[in-house]
């Protein structure tokens, strides 16, 4: 029997774990179910890294583990996305209020138990990040949800060089979009301010369970690139998933002490 640990970190691939797992003390690493694990301590937490895989399937079969078998208090997803706020750039953050399901029919999937048609990250949770970003020098911008017409047009010429963050919404999709209709429609009805494959399909098995969540995504592109050029900007990708795994890093910290 695994003994309890107070976070677990789930991510899709092993690039958005790196900065995570070469932080713990003790790292013991592990393969079960089709993921690679590592256990370890960040300070006095002990802290479970899950490398689930990409998808929805993959994360939310990952979730129900990391929660069946280490018991967490807390569940953080920590990994990458594309943006769709014009307002984010490289490495910016999304801080995931709310996730939300794309190609799914939320009235359906709402008629069972947690009964939700949209998952959110833990208020709590939630505010602690935006203060650990804040502390970081990230400045805090308005997601799609807040901005008015006005305000999404002239985001684009916002030169301000700080690193941004927002409290907004994701969205988690079957398919890497590079439409530019779909791209649209997520923003105009879904208000996404990023977009990818895992988050909400976490954050639907943590609120099954119970389990406090928290996603956090930084821009490694912005939406409507092809994948084929995505993979050719390695250092992009590297960039974003460090300041994710790097504000998760302080986050456990900040929650350690407020637990405390």
């Amino acid at each position: 029997m695994e003994t309890h640990h107070r976070i677990a970190v789930l991510c899709a691939l092993p690039l958005e774990a790196e900065p995570i797992v070469d932080a713990l003390q003790g790292a013991e690493r592990s393969r079960r179910y089709g993921t690679d694990l590592v256990t370890g301590q960040l300070g006095d937490v002990p802290v479970v890294v899950c490398v689930g895989g990409m998808g929805k399937v993959a994360a939310g079969a990952a979730a129900q583990m990391l929660i069946c078998e280490y018991h967490p208090e807390t569940l953080i997803f920590s990994g990458i996305a594309g943006s769709l706020n014009p307002l984010l750039e490289i490495g910016d953050i999304v801080i995931g209020r709310s996730l939300v399901y794309l190609e799914t029919n939320n009235d359906i999937i709402a008629e069972c138990d947690p009964f939700l048609h949209t998952y959110a990250s833990d208020a709590r949770l939630s505010a602690l990040a935006c203060q650990v970003l804040d502390e970081q020098g990230y400045r805090r911008v308005p997601s799609l949800a807040e901005m008015d017409g006005t305000a999404a047009a002239v985001a684009a010429t916002d030169n301000d060089p700080n690193r941004r963050y927002v409290l907004g919404t994701i969205a988690t999709s079957d398919q890497f979009n590079t439409d530019p209709d779909v791209l649209e429609r997520t923003r105009r009805v879904w208000h996404g301010d990023c977009e990818e494959m895992e988050g909400a399909a976490a954050a639907h098995v943590c609120a099954k369970n119970r389990v406090p969540f928290l996603a956090v995504r930084a821009m490694s592109n912005r939406c409507g690139e092809a994948y084929e050029d995505l993979n050719r900007h390695q250092s992009d990708m590297t960039f974003a998933a460090q300041n994710a795994g790097a504000a998760v890093r302080s986050m456990v910290r900040v929650m350690h002490i407020h637990h405390a």
